[in-house]
């Protein structure tokens, strides 16, 4: 079966793109077993450490912030009951009983007041990774905007993935953190630094994240084409365009 079953169509065409700009979590990224599984255990909540299911139940996370962030609109409106949303569902699909969601969601909202998102964020998608070298290797130009704590560039080199500039990892023009450029997606003003660094126009750069929110709409707000990686097919109901994964992005970008 193809990896793109169940997937929509693409809404940009793929010769008409210069160069991506790629998310980091849910795209390189997702939480790790053992910071949030060591705090819950200390808390009395026990939860499985199986790597391919954390992997997994991210998205389950993302669909449950899919669905508040349409009636209740901007994460940094309502962040505390948004990420509540996303860790139940996040916690539900790692098997945590729905008697100890509570203790599970508060223990999860205490981590992120400890302000240690490089260590939690630390699960790596290797196939993405891989991917991603992939196609910088055959010349497509990249950089990297996420809504980070001020870390992103040190979490990309110390997991691997790349750098600003050349050295021993992939290459990419720019690394954007919110926290260091004062502003967040989805406004599009995020996107400008990373645009000015690769030197390409709105629309021939292709943006690539796993959220709705902050993703889909920040880029579209920003004249970028999007692709959500929705590898669970949990968006189907929504119609712009949606890809496994990075592998298949770069399948057909390459092609």
């Amino acid at each position: 079966m193809s990896r793109l079953a169940g997937h929509t169509r693409l809404v940009f065409e793929p010769e008409a793109i210069d160069a991506v700009v790629f998310d980091i979590g849910g795209v390189f990224l997702v939480p790790h077993p053992r910071p949030i599984g060591d705090a819950l255990r200390a808390a009395g909540v026990e939860i499985g450490d199986e790597v391919d299911v954390w992997r997994r139940a991210h998205y389950v996370g993302v669909r449950a912030l899919t669905d508040v962030l349409n009636d209740h609109g901007s994460i940094n409106e309502r962040q505390v009951d948004v990420w509540a949303h996303y860790d139940v569902a996040h916690f539900s699909a790692l098997g945590v009983h729905e008697a100890d969601l509570e203790v599970a969601v508060r223990t999860r909202h205490e981590l992120r007041l400890e302000g240690i998102a490089g260590k939690v964020w630390s699960l790596t998608l290797e196939e993405n990774i891989e991917a991603f070298a992939e196609l910088a290797a055959a010349g497509v130009a990249t950089a990297i905007v996420s809504n980070n704590d001020g870390t992103a560039a040190e979490q990309l080199v110390e997991h691997e993935i790349c750098q600003v500039g050349p050295g021993e990892l992939t290459e990419v023009a720019a690394v954007v953190d919110s926290t260091v450029v004062g502003v967040a997606k989805p406004d599009p003003c995020i996107f400008e630094p990373a645009l000015e660094a690769l030197g390409t126009e709105p629309h021939r750069t292709l943006y690539v994240g796993d959220t709705v929110h902050a993703d889909v709409r920040g880029a579209t707000a920003a004249d970028m084409p999007v692709v959500q990686l929705d590898p669970l097919e949990l968006h189907a109901d929504h119609d712009h365009a949606r890809l496994p994964d990075v592998v298949a992005l770069a399948a057909l970008l390459l092609a």
